[in-house]
């Protein structure tokens, strides 16, 4: 008994210890450095696009929606998107009743709601983001310098997994494993984005109050090349800018868009 009590405390000790070692490689000690670099972030931010002396997002390049109505509030200069013919036969798809957005009370995805504000959180080996936006907010994790869980294969995310680190004094972000999205590229405009799509931020402290971010967009799927855009953002405190959650019914939403739909496009949608 005496031997097989030794055995086991030798045992639980080595386990100790490989956990031990396991823990200090995937969770790496934030450096003073580092912190000194993430504590400027640390804040609401702003883009204000949508005060009437902000920054214009745009009437979406003349694109016109179901009713013939010129679509507006694009996320991006969508004119200048490298859209390839998979994409643009995708827009001649779409309608209203095909996006989660409007119809199904889905989350915004990513990247048009980076345009929205953002407030920055950071805790050991990871940083929060809120973004607030219709219906509610998205919150995500991102996880510093190798840190956080190995996504299973074939594992997929509305919002991808993101992972973050420094180059030099820009913050960097690259968001990939995102599921299919109808509105992925943008909401307003309703083009999709696939699983390839691939999301690089990064973002460079102009000065106290003001924040340059450069956004990255991949997905072979449906462009022809990378496409790179920015916003400036102006800090807003470190209380904000955060909204409460707001209520959205799927089935009242979907109703709405269906009794609402121009003619007799969908006749048995009703």
């Amino acid at each position: 008994m005496k031997g097989t009590r030794t055995r086991r405390a030798m045992f639980a000790a080595a386990l100790g210890v490989a956990m031990a070692t396991t823990m200090a490689a995937t969770l790496p000690a934030q450096t003073n450095e580092e912190f000194d670099k993430i504590l400027p972030f640390l804040a609401g931010w702003s883009a204000q696009v949508s005060s009437p002396d902000g920054q214009d997002r745009g009437n979406c390049a003349g694109r016109t929606g179901d009713y013939g109505e010129k679509l507006v509030n694009c996320s991006m200069p969508v004119g200048r998107l490298p859209l390839n013919s998979r994409a643009e036969a995708w827009l001649r798809y779409k309608d209203q009743l095909a996006s989660p957005t409007q119809a199904d009370c889905a989350q915004i995805g990513f990247p048009a709601i980076l345009g929205d504000a953002i407030f920055i959180a950071a805790y050991p080996g990871r940083l929060v983001m809120e973004h607030p936006s219709n219906p509610w907010h998205v919150t995500r994790t991102i996880w510093m310098n190798g840190t956080g869980p190995q996504p299973l294969p074939g594992e997929l995310f509305q919002h991808g997994i993101s992972r973050g680190h420094f180059d030099g004094d820009d913050l960097v972000i690259v968001t990939d494993h995102f599921t299919f999205d109808p509105d992925g590229i943008d909401d307003h405009l309703g083009l999709a984005s696939s699983v390839r799509k691939k999301i690089t931020e990064r973002y460079r402290l102009i000065d106290d109050n003001s924040m340059r971010l450069i956004i990255t967009l991949e997905d072979p799927t449906f462009l022809t090349r990378p496409f790179t855009f920015a916003f400036i953002f102006t800090k807003t405190g470190l209380n904000g800018p955060r909204q409460g959650w707001r209520e959205c019914d799927p089935e009242s939403a979907r109703r709405e868009q269906e009794f609402a739909y121009p003619g007799n496009k969908y006749p048995d949608a009703r």
